[in-house]
């Protein structure tokens, strides 16, 4: 039952995997909108400063004109933090995508190490089953080899058996025939038939 346990548990580090990739995702996803959103929000105050400096020079505004030029210059001090911020958030952002590269290259190997062991426990249980196949045919032509010298001592002709085509698995690819039926058939006496 080892290959059980071994595929399970590559089964569950997939999913371990899966599930910390999904949150480095939403993180990197949380931390890229930010990051978008904050530089535009600095950019629409600078933005907004200058227009509303340009519209209070345009009518003459002198106190308008001081507190747009005073915005102006918190919307440039807040752009240049937002810059710096940018920066710090593109060093995070690409170490969290070369984290989601080293994760896929870990649930990559951890589906292939399943399907390796899933592999080998099939030809395992093909192996066995074949072996069995074969065990379970030998006991039915040893009943077919029985049922066959019961026939002949009743001078009934067994030619429903004569159709018998059993094919052997495994590394021997021939089959047994009622050929094999009636080479058994003359093993048996009547005492071996009634005892059987």
């Amino acid at each position: 039952m080892g290959y059980l346990s071994d595929m399970a548990n590559w089964k569950a580090d997939e999913v371990e995997l899966n599930e910390k990739r999904s949150s480095i995702e939403t993180r990197l996803q949380q931390v890229r909108q930010s990051d978008q959103e904050d530089m535009a929000k600095a950019r629409q105050a600078e933005t907004d400063a200058a227009t509303a400096y340009a519209q209070a020079v345009a009518w003459g505004d002198v106190d308008g004109e001081k507190a747009a030029n005073a915005e102006a210059q918190k919307a440039a001090k807040s752009l240049t933090a937002a810059v710096e911020h940018h920066r710090r958030q593109k060093l995070l952002i690409t170490a969290l995508e070369q984290e989601l590269v080293t994760i896929d290259m870990h649930i990559t190997e951890a589906q292939k190490e399943h399907a390796k062991i899933e592999k080998e426990a099939a030809h395992l249980a093909n192996m066995v089953l074949e072996e069995k196949w074969n065990e379970t045919a030998k006991a039915l032509l040893e009943t077919g080899g029985k049922l066959w010298a019961a026939r002949n001592l009743i001078s009934r002709d067994p030619v429903a058996l004569m159709k018998l085509d059993i094919p052997e698995q495994g590394e021997h690819f021939g089959s047994w025939t009622w050929r094999e039926l009636l080479k058994r058939s003359h093993q048996h006496s009547l005492l071996d038939l009634l005892a059987g």
